[in-house]
């Protein structure tokens, strides 16, 4: 090896003292990103060199080796599927292979596995580590893995021992490696250590948030990554904006296993003549020292922006005029985040959330991802009247927030009946909506729920999965919008991680079809999905897989987001969702001391504990008689559009909660079922009529 490499001495490990400090990898050293883009197309092209066509598989290894080993398998562009190993835990619904990094400070490694792609298609396979000792840890993963793949794997480090590279030979697996050399058994240390750097705190200069689609955790195709990777390291550089003005020098810092981006911005920095280095955050502990020939002359010891019971290092901060820390952390600590600026070694610093969109929601995430992007306090909430003035105007309904009704004491009276005397019912249409999702999709479905009528239908979806055939299904929830049609990056984000195959939509009622219409029109760009949504009511009669035909009363169209989750209706105005960004709502924390969102999922899932053995039944086609029926009203009351016409329970309530309809219909005036819906036209002096409707209990009807 040479003037490259460096030992330092591991702080408390007895299982290996030293740790080969590499200054090209940018990781725990600060590294000019030519130098580390450099070397890795040097692996790149020894990569293709070896499978010149072909799909193939690239695994790196965690921590140090996800940036450097993205970098190389960059080289065999689209057809190389990337993962990493890691040591953060997996998404529930993911399966992987676990395993042990022996001499580490943190031993356990996790692969995810894919069920969605096929493993046998892989002509090739290539490990990617920045250093190899024993190779022990490879033939653990290989011995993980050798199930699923019959092809040729190679492995391919910046250096390994000699050692290693035989242990491997032996073992059917050949090394490729820059630098080889013998195993180091007498490293010499200096006798004295410097104390760590003083805790300083300060909040960055200047927040970029951006959201990424791919995460190399759970694996992506390298072209896409890459193509991403690009197009927002270039948005971060243009945003940077007059920040860079005065500047001539840049530290770019990566937090832990996130390491890919700040070397390629490091790279386009580079580019436009800033002096830039880069390195991480890191789990591994070693110790400081001002010995002249020594790697790690700085360390700050910080709390993990991933998880704040866990300790992590920065060494050898570099003055210079400004830092930019670059982040994949969804939830961070601000303490944490403070005390990283504080290390840096930047006049100002930057920090950049590279996956920011994170909704706040009263929904456990083990229930459901909201694939939605928090405007809280973005926007205002507008009255019925005012709503319907910007209506009237032409102003489309997503691009207003209603106000959120706050169910007086009555209304909540009427909704605890309702919720007893149909909770059974409810339940029965959740059990059959379900087994026909998992005859259709089988035991890989994913969960989609639209936003926010199918979100907590979604999530008992999942509950009873999970409870009666032990599948843990993945469930996201996105936003669909009429006129405007699906949230297509939450879509891709979704067909970046599952099989389109495997995608189920869902949502709680049909009106009239409307979305699903919209839904079918939105996919016609995505062939492989299965645009048919599953629905717990179908009175429109549009959906094949529904749990009943008859309008029923389902608590979270009365209550909207106090039974949904504390979450608004979604939101598509362009000074507030940008190119990239998922669909936008707002989160009602206010009105937390009212959520019921719980008590109805654990009232119709305790009750799906009490129904008798299930029985399959056969389905009745659609026939599309609720869009008759609409037609015929909106006829005889001379409604000109029949979107001004809102047929169901649902529809009924929702608008009634929304704006102030010209009438409500009812087919029973006295049904104990659409009770909470004369409670509301009540309070809002909205006449209620008696009228013969045959695919519904209720309906309302908008001004022309």
């Amino acid at each position: 090896m040479d003037e490259n490499f460096g030992l330092a001495k591991r702080d408390n490990n007895p299982l290996r003292d030293y740790l080969i400090i590499n200054k090209l990898q940018s990781k725990h050293y600060p590294s000019d990103p030519r130098d580390t883009a450099g070397i890795c197309a040097e692996m790149g092209e020894e990569m293709r060199r070896i499978y010149p066509k072909g799909e193939c598989l690239a695994i790196v290894f965690a921590e140090t080796a996800v940036g450097i080993g993205a970098l190389a398998a960059s080289a065999l562009g689209k057809r190389c599927f990337l993962i990493s190993t890691t040591r953060e835990e997996l998404p529930s619904h993911r399966e992987f292979v676990s395993f042990e990094e022996a001499h580490s400070h943190a031993p356990l490694h996790r692969l995810c596995k894919r069920g969605d792609i096929d493993a046998k298609r892989f002509g090739h396979v290539f490990i990617i580590d920045d250093e190899l000792t024993t190779g022990n840890t490879v033939k653990t993963l290989v011995n993980g893995i050798c199930g699923e793949l019959s092809c040729p794997i190679t492995v391919h480090a910046f250096a390994a021992t000699r050692e290693s590279v035989s242990t491997l030979s032996n073992f059917g697996i050949d090394v490729y490696a820059k630098y080889t050399y013998d195993m180091i058994t007498d490293a010499e240390f200096p006798d004295k250590f410097s104390e760590d750097e003083p805790e300083l705190f300060r909040a960055p200069d200047k927040l970029i948030c951006l959201n990424s689609l791919y995460d190399i955790r759970e694996g992506a195709y390298c072209a896409m990554l890459f193509e991403e990777c690009k197009r927002l390291c270039g948005a971060v550089s243009d945003n940077l904006g007059e920040l860079l003005a005065d500047v001539k020098t840049v530290e770019l810092i990566g937090t832990e296993e996130f390491c890919l981006p700040p070397i390629v911005l490091g790279n386009m920095l580079a580019e436009r003549g800033f002096e830039v280095r880069v390195h991480g955050v890191t789990r591994s502990p070693v110790l400081p020292s001002n010995a002249a020939d020594y790697p790690i002359k700085t360390r700050s010891v910080l709390r993990s922006m991933y998880n704040s019971g866990r300790t992590v290092y920065l060494y050898n901060k570099v003055k210079c005029d400004l830092s930019i820390v670059i982040t994949d952390a969804e939830k961070i600590d601000n303490t944490a985040l403070e005390a990283l600026c504080g290390a840096c070694g930047g006049k100002r610093t930057a920090l950049v959330i590279w996956r920011e969109q994170h909704m706040r929601t009263s929904l456990k995430e083990s229930d459901c991802k909201l694939l939605l992007k928090d405007i809280t306090g973005k926007i205002s909430p507008m009255n019925a009247e005012e709503r319907a003035k910007q209506l009237r105007s032409g102003v489309h309904y997503s691009e207003l927030l209603p106000e959120e009704y706050e169910p007086s004491a009555e209304y909540i009276k009427l909704y605890k009946t309702g919720l007893a005397a149909w909770r059974c019912q409810t339940a029965l249409a959740v059990r059959s909506v379900s087994e026909q999702i998992l005859r259709s999709k089988g035991r890989d479905v994913v969960i989609v729920s639209l936003a926010r009528a199918g979100t907590p239908i979604g999530v008992l979806i999942k509950r009873y999965l999970e409870r009666v055939y032990g599948i843990s299904a993945a469930h996201y929830s996105i936003s669909i919008i009429r006129g405007r049609g699906i949230d297509k990056a939450a879509l891709e984000y979704i067909l970046a991680r599952h099989s389109a195959r495997s995608i189920q939509f869902v949502d709680g009622w049909t009106g009239k079809g409307a979305i699903t219409r919209q839904l079918a029109e939105a996919l016609m760009d995505y062939p492989e999905i299965d645009f048919r949504p599953a629905v717990l009511a179908d009175p429109a009669s549009v959906c094949e897989i529904y749990g009943t035909r008859e309008d029923v009363f389902i608590p979270c169209s009365c209550l909207n987001g106090v039974v949904s989750g504390l979450f608004s209706r979604t939101i598509l105005r362009d000074d507030l969702v940008s190119g990239g960004d998922f669909h936008g709502a707002v989160y009602f924390g206010e009105l937390a001391h009212c959520d019921r969102t719980y008590e109805f999922i654990d009232a119709i899932e305790s009750e799906l504990e009490k129904l008798p053995p299930y029985f399959p039944e056969e389905c009745s086609a659609p026939t599309e008689s609720g869009l008759k029926e609409t037609r015929r009203i909106a006829d005889e009351f001379g409604v000109d559009d029949i979107n001004l016409v809102k047929p169901s329970i649902g529809e009924a309530t929702r608008v009634l909660l929304r704006r102030t309809p010209e009438v409500i219909l009812l087919r029973d005036i006295n049904d104990p079922l659409t009770l909470h819906l004369a409670e509301l036209a009540g309070e809002k002096n909205v006449p209620v009529r008696e009228y013969p409707l045959t695919c519904y209990q209720a309906a309302g009807i908008i001004r022309n």
